[in-house]
């Protein structure tokens, strides 16, 4: 009997082994099955994926082509607005170095004759023979304003100094005297 129930016994449990390998056969055959669509779906996203940055590589390397070469004409053009050169032998011309300083000035930077002044004596102050006087450049700059090279922005007086701008202003304020005799402003926009 006992040889009877011990061929029971591994019978019963070689049977319980096989059911758990298959079990374990059809789980494993689920997680290939699952696997693989995951292997097929994230092959399409790598794919995608370097498509794009291929692309974005590509657009970045012509901007910064576009980027660069803008850069360029700009360092190009700071280098010719700064001439700090002053002919050898020849006494600086004072309108000259107004003219200069004032074309190196942005279109809407406002400048007065001390902001001129003070950038002529700092640039060429060394090489020049005389002291600049404010006043000279002040009458430079009337003159520019008169022909139309620059624009008057704010009227001199004696306690503060003409402004002036390269680009006309938007609003013009233009003094006027009136029926009475008074002067006043007309703002004209």
């Amino acid at each position: 009997m006992s040889r009877k129930l011990s061929i029971e016994r591994v019978l019963t449990e070689l049977e319980a082994r096989i059911k758990h390998l298959r079990s374990q056969e059809a789980f494993h055959a689920e997680q290939e099955a699952f696997h693989q669509k995951e292997k097929v779906r994230l092959a399409e996203e790598l794919k995608m994926v370097e498509e794009r940055f291929e692309a974005f590589q590509a657009a970045a390397e012509a901007v910064t082509g576009l980027v660069s070469s803008s850069l360029d004409q700009k360092e190009e053009k700071e280098e010719k607005k700064i001439d700090d050169s002053i002919p050898p032998g020849k006494g600086a011309v004072l309108s000259r170095l107004v003219a200069r300083m004032v074309a190196a000035k942005g279109p809407t930077e406002p400048f007065g004759a001390a902001d001129i002044t003070f950038e002529i004596r700092q640039r060429f102050g060394t090489r020049l023979k005389r002291k600049i006087d404010v006043r000279t450049v002040a009458a430079k700059l009337r003159r520019m304003a008169k022909s139309g090279l620059i624009h008057q922005i704010r009227e001199g007086r004696s306690f503060h100094e003409a402004m002036y701008v390269k680009e006309p202003p938007a609003e013009v304020i233009s003094l006027h005297t009136n029926s009475s005799g008074q002067r006043g402003r007309n703002l004209v926009i």
